[in-house]
């Protein structure tokens, strides 16, 4: 599969996927699409969901984005909460300007983020990654409160993010379309990260008052925009991945006994511990 993919044009097919996934009518198209891709992933769950029957859905991205029911998740009294449900990948200390999106295959956070002071504030803090499955619920929220006190749409490929992927493509992050938010509070900073991949639509901001399309050069609220953990951050129209680094205020305030265990669930609201 990577292999063809090469050869594709893998955004313009993603941008298309995506706005075929957003059509409303005709009516029969959209109930068969959603009805389709129910039956390809009958691990999604309805039960939290604002909208419990997939016959109230306009459309499969309106099916995927769907929204959960007033009062279906808690959010944790913790200092971190996860950003959205998902499995763990990697996770671990930031040392010397680098993270791992696989055992091995390491990428630098300056990079990733297009912002080297930035990442030079990260330094020595942690990082956890969230691969989010087609089943699962796709909203991400802040895992701080605070301030937001920035954001950044970065333009790039869309290749998959699934293991061999990950695993086989160095800097595959860093390649990829991304957008995050930077949120500080009086522990220190935490910075958000939504990865596109290949047959993701696009990435919305929630608190950003421009389309993520439109945005270059990074957004700087003219003044901080309070934020809670568990308020609604963005959302992926077709799923990726959420990256989560802290600087070294933030994981102290975090502090946990062991690193988020790889391929561990997760689901958005629990705590999100890191060792000290």
């Amino acid at each position: 599969m990577l292999a063809l993919l090469k050869f594709l044009p893998r955004v313009l097919l993603s941008r298309a996927f995506g706005r075929l996934a957003g059509c409303r009518r005709p009516r029969w198209f959209a109930r068969l699409s959603i009805a389709l891709f129910h039956g390809l992933y009958p691990r999604i769950d309805l039960s939290e969901a604002a909208r419990g029957k997939p016959s109230e859905y306009g459309s499969l991205q309106d099916f995927f984005t769907r929204e959960l029911a007033p009062g279906a998740r808690t959010v944790g009294h913790s200092s971190m909460v996860a950003p959205s449900d998902g499995a763990f990948g990697e996770s671990g200390e930031i040392r010397s300007g680098t993270v791992f999106q696989a055992k091995g295959v390491p990428y630098s956070v300056s990079d990733f983020l297009q912002d080297a002071d930035l990442a030079h504030e990260l330094e020595l803090g942690a990082f956890a990654t969230i691969y989010l499955a087609p089943w699962n619920y796709h909203r991400v929220h802040h895992p701080v409160s605070g301030n937001l006190v920035g954001a950044r749409h970065i333009p790039g490929d869309l290749w998959p993010v699934n293991r061999s992927a990950v695993e086989g493509i160095p800097g595959l992050f860093v390649r990829n379309e991304r957008a995050w938010v930077a949120v500080r509070n009086e522990h220190g900073l935490a910075v958000a990260v939504l990865v596109g991949a290949y047959n993701v639509g696009s990435i919305r901001l929630s608190d950003c008052p421009q389309p993520m399309g439109n945005l270059r050069g990074g957004w700087t609220p003219a003044q901080p925009v309070p934020v809670r953990a568990g308020n609604l951050l963005g959302v992926f129209e077709m799923g990726s991945t959420v990256v989560v680094l802290v600087d070294r205020g933030m994981r102290k305030a975090a502090a946990g006994l062991a690193w988020p265990l790889a391929g561990a669930s997760v689901r958005m609201g629990r705590s999100l511990p890191f060792p000290p």
